[in-house]
């Protein structure tokens, strides 16, 4: 019991000492072994004490008893007892002294220090083995009580007796006492300053532990963003960065499956919606949001891509966001747009990770926009539909490295997942479009059309109710028959081969075909194959559907036979004429536009009948057909009235009657030349060498407008033939119109182009200059307008001539002639500081722009004359750009690039478009002098001027005023905004000499704007 009992006290203690903290356990050891070692000492010297004063005190016994027995040796020999006892005597003092005495060889005790022994003899047996021991010294007693020693008392050599001391070891005692008790407080000193500084000790080594085991007591409540703030590279030292690192791991980690619980979170929840929304964009919204909300994100929206290569956003999960209200993405990898994640991930249909936004080269288009939203970390990830990538999905964050592999994956699935509702959004669809096609076709099926479907081996499988009616045949009697049941055996195998070809290839056909009904009638049908296909391209069926023809082809044979064509020339005859004609007024009335009716007779054609016979006469009027029916459009009739009288119409001319004619006569002319031109007849002679007849003929024409029911369809040929003879009598071969004034107009027109053609080389053409100023008054450029000063007419308006010339095509030489004098105009004004810095406007007409070679032709024009392309300016007007949009802008570009300014004349008037008054390099905007003319009286003027005006402002563009001739017209203007004027107020168009001489004088003098320029109206 005692032994078990002692064992769990040890055990306890133990527990007690060792299971503590380290501090504990360092102290306790620390403390414990230099205690051992302070005890193991101090009984090592203690031992060594005791052992020198008991050797101390055995040779003090030892040379005591010598000094006896030499002492009283002599006294013994003498045997003098008092002499002994006085020997005696000296010693009595000793400490320690137990008794001395001396003894003869007898065993009498001669003297000692105890009187009353002195004289006795010794009967011990002590004594009695030390009278027979030999005469040296002996140590009879010797422990820790009593040292007892004899030594031989000699007179010389003979031994005479026995010196004995008995010494007690009090004295030595109480000195190993004492040294007890010092070495005691020693130990219990020297154990107390051990623990202390064991305590100390391991205070200082365990306290790095200490801080250690505090931060994991932290980190054991749940706090993970406390650290161990320990350096070094001892043992501590990394076990503390270890420890640091696995924190910041487990804080990694967490919220890692934060993020992962919260995207997770978000597919689950966006699953939820993809199920239930039926509704495409907002589906999407959705879905960022919920992504937003959930992951806290900085932004999620989703691109599509256009068919231009840029992507549109169509869901966001902040729609105001500033970097999505701002940001241009394409998938063009040559453009820096197209080369951020959202472009990539489209471009190349795989997830495309920036997890450091702000350092990426190729994000640097959006980096200052992310940087302000704190956005440092951006993926992509494709959106598929059909197998397609159609978009992507874009997600921004604050973090940088947000996104793990476990995040992407996450998304991936996400947007997996959205690519898969995509799908299903167009599976949806398919099915809804089949079911409705399925109602339609089960509807069609039974709809008057006969219809039959047949197999691959061409095998009835189905028929409707209009195939029984039509054919005869019930379903019972065909179904699983062949379609050649119903062939009527009209058409010839060859037929039948070229339709299966044109099905093969093109998987339908549709033509006139016979078949045979049950009861044996052939009958005309309107017959339609397809082929039907499968997913994979293969045919599975084919549908027909037809319809009896036999009332068509009957209409057919009954229209021909009411001759609306003309037996030999086979163009329509009079009645068909008259029929087109009235459609004809009618489309006019209702457009407002001029047609035409010619009358065409041939000259001398009775002659041809007369010598050559009327086989030829019959030939040349198919040949004039032909060459009538080449002269004018698919619109336009030719109708041949009888004999060699022919009649053409033309539809859809000008709106203007002036124009209209000069149309009409432009088309007279050309089959006047045409039927000029000499004609191959067959010969009636059977002459292999010369089988044709050369033959000439002209023919004279009339014509007459019409507009609207303005006149009867009689009338109007009646005018026209009128017209033809007045050409027969002004000598044949000629052409004339109804109205002589009309005619004359003609005739002026055509003198006109004669005159116009020789004016360049005449030096009949001038430039004008008509000054153009800005708010102050003072000039700030030119306009530059032609003049002809014609030999004959004298001086004739640009609105005479210039339509003319753009017509014929002369505006061409006289353009080009404009803008070189133009440009030899600034380079003589560069010469002046009066006139150096004005602007010259040079008009150009829209024949020119359209020209391949304008761009070179004015960098030519540049070139040879040096003039300053700063300071010339193009007016073109807003028709100019209504032909081949995209050339004339690319054109206008490339002139601006040489450092031309445009100008857009007549604004207002035409068709403005916004759309392309945006694209165009316009430096100028010119509001017509129409509008100011009226605006001081016409609120609508005003308006449309006020409009023009804040037009330029917002575009950037100024606008200058033409036609200003008023004061009022000048300061309503100045009061809308308007900073550049040009009129008679400020001057007429003058000569450049004039204009020249002008500015001149007028800077000399320094008189007010109007002053100067007096002289010049």
């Amino acid at each position: 019991m005692d032994i078990k009992t002692t064992a769990r006290n040890r055990g306890k203690m133990q527990r007690i000492l060792f299971s503590g903290s380290i501090r504990h356990q360092l102290a306790w050891s620390f403390g414990g072994v230099a205690l051992v070692m302070m005890i193991g000492l101090a009984g090592l010297l203690f031992e060594l004490q005791r052992n020198f004063l008991y050797s101390a005190a055995m040779q003090q016994s030892k040379s005591l008893t010598t000094s006896l027995a030499n002492s009283s040796s002599s006294w013994v020999l003498a045997n003098d007892i008092a002499g002994l006892k006085e020997v005696l005597q000296g010693f009595v003092d000793l400490p320690d002294l137990e008794r001395a005495y001396i003894l003869s060889l007898s065993g009498e005790v001669l003297s000692s220090s105890r009187p009353d022994e002195a004289g006795l003899f010794v009967t011990d047996a002590q004594n009695q083995k030390l009278l027979s021991a030999p005469p040296q010294t002996q140590v009879l007693l010797a422990n820790t009580r009593q040292i007892d020693v004899a030594a031989p008392v000699m007179a010389g050599l003979r031994h005479v007796g026995w010196a004995r001391i008995e010494m007690t070891m009090n004295g030595v005692n109480a000195n190993l006492r004492s040294v007890v008790t010092m070495g005691v407080n020693f130990i219990v000193f020297a154990a107390l300053t051990v623990l202390t500084a064991a305590i100390l000790l391991a205070r200082r080594l365990t306290r790095r532990l200490h801080h250690l085991m505090r931060v994991a007591a932290e980190v054991e409540k749940g706090s993970l963003n406390v650290r161990a703030h320990i350096s070094g590279n001892d043992e501590v030292g990394i076990l503390a960065h270890g420890f640091n690192q696995m924190l910041d791991a487990l804080c990694n980690s967490e919220r890692q499956r934060e993020r992962i619980n919260h995207l997770y979170a978000a597919w689950t929840q966006s699953a939820d919606i993809i199920v239930r929304e039926s509704d495409e964009v907002k589906l999407l919204n959705e879905v960022c949001r919920i992504i937003a909300d959930h992951v806290a994100f900085k932004l999620v929206w989703v691109g599509m891509l256009e068919p231009d290569g840029w992507v549109r956003t169509v869901a966001a999960s902040h729609p105001d966001s500033p970097l999505l209200l701002n940001i241009k993405i394409s998938v063009d990898e040559t453009l820096p747009e197209g080369r951020g994640p959202m472009g990539t991930a489209i471009r190349e249909s795989v997830p495309k990770i920036f997890n450091n936004f702000l350092n990426e080269p190729s994000t640097k288009p959006w980096q200052p926009m992310a940087a302000a939203e704190n956005i440092n970390a951006s993926a992509a990830f494709p959106l598929m539909r059909g197998g397609h990538c159609i978009g992507a999905i874009a997600v921004y964050s604050a973090e940088q490295d947000y996104f793990t592999p476990d995040l992407i994956d996450l998304m991936r699935g996400l947007t997996e997942d959205l690519s898969y509702a995509l799908d299903n959004f167009d599976r949806e669809k398919l099915r809804l479009k089949a079911e409705h096609e399925l109602r339609i076709a089960a509807a069609a099926f039974e709809s008057q059309e006969g219809i039959l479907v047949t197999d691959t081996d061409n095998n009835i499988l189905r028929v409707n109710k209009s195939f029984t009616q039509l054919t005869g045949y019930s379903a019972d009697e065909v179904i699983g028959k062949s379609a050649g049941i119903l062939k009527s055996g009209r058409q010839a195998p060859e037929f039948y081969a070229v339709m299966w070809e044109s099905i093969n290839r093109d998987k339908y056909w549709q033509g006139e075909i016979w078949n045979k009904r049950k009861n044996g009638n052939i009958y005309p049908e309107w017959l339609c194959i397809t082929a039907i296909t499968n997913p994979e391209g293969a045919v599975t069926n084919y549908v027909g559907t037809f319809t009896d023809i036999s009332q068509r082809k009957a209409d057919e044979e009954r229209i021909k036979d009411l001759a609306y064509y003309d037996s030999l020339t086979k163009l329509p005859n009079r009645t068909l004429l008259f029929d087109r004609l009235n459609l004809a007024l009618n489309a006019s009335n209702r457009n407002k536009t001029h047609g035409a009716l010619m009358f065409l007779d041939l000259d001398n054609f009775k002659t041809l009948n007369d010598t050559l016979g009327h086989d030829r006469g019959d030939q040349l009027l198919i040949e004039v057909g032909r060459r009538l029916q080449s002269c004018v459009r698919e619109v336009d009739t030719v109708a041949r009235l009888g004999g060699d009288e022919f009649v053409v119409m033309l539809e859809c001319l000008d709106e203007q009657e002036i124009e209209a004619a000069v149309q009409a006569h432009t088309v007279a002319e050309k089959i006047r030349s045409n039927l000029a031109e000499f004609y191959l007849l067959k010969s009636n002679i059977d002459n292999k060498l010369q089988p044709f007849v050369e033959h000439y003929s002209t023919g004279s024409i009339g014509f007459v407008l019409f507009l609207g029911h303005e006149t009867s369809s009689e009338e109007l040929l009646k005018r026209a033939d009128l017209a033809m003879y007045q050409a027969k009598q002004a000598g044949r071969n000629v052409i004339r119109a109804f109205i002589p004034e009309m005619q004359e107009a003609l005739n002026l027109r055509a003198s006109l182009e004669t005159d116009l053609r020789n004016a360049l080389d005449r030096n009949e053409l001038s430039l004008h200059y008509q000054v153009q100023v800005d708010a102050s008054g003072r000039p700030v450029g030119a306009e530059a307008l032609i003049r002809w000063n014609q030999a004959e007419r004298g001086m004739i308006s640009p609105a005479e001539f210039i339509p003319l010339a753009e017509e014929t095509g002369l505006i061409l030489s006289i353009g080009y002639w404009i803008l070189k004098q133009g440009c030899e105009t600034l380079v003589d004004w560069a010469k002046h500081p009066e006139t150096r810095e004005l602007k010259l406007a040079v008009n150009i007409s829209s024949r020119q722009l359209s020209q391949a070679d304008f761009v070179e032709r004015v960098c030519a024009m540049l070139a040879e004359t040096g003039a300053n392309p700063a300071l010339l300016k193009l007016e073109i007007t807003e028709s100019v750009i209504l032909d081949n949009v995209d050339d004339t802008i690319a054109k206008m570009h490339a002139v601006r690039d040489l450092g031309v300014n445009f100008s857009m004349d007549d604004f207002g008037t035409g068709y403005s478009s916004l759309s392309y008054l945006q694209k165009l390099p316009l430096e100028q905007l010119k509001i017509d002098q129409s509008f100011v003319r009226n605006m001081a009286f016409n609120n609508h003027d005003s308006a449309i001027i006020r409009t023009i005006l804040a037009l330029g402002k917002n575009l950037d563009i100024n606008v200058i005023a033409e036609g200003v001739e008023t004061t009022i017209q000048r300061e309503l203007l100045t009061r809308y905004g308007c900073q550049k004027f040009q009129g008679y107020l400020f001057g007429r168009p003058v000569p450049a000499d004039a204009f020249k001489q002008s500015l001149l004088e007028g800077q000399a003098k320094k008189p007010s704007m109007h002053n100067a320029l007096d002289g010049v109206r």
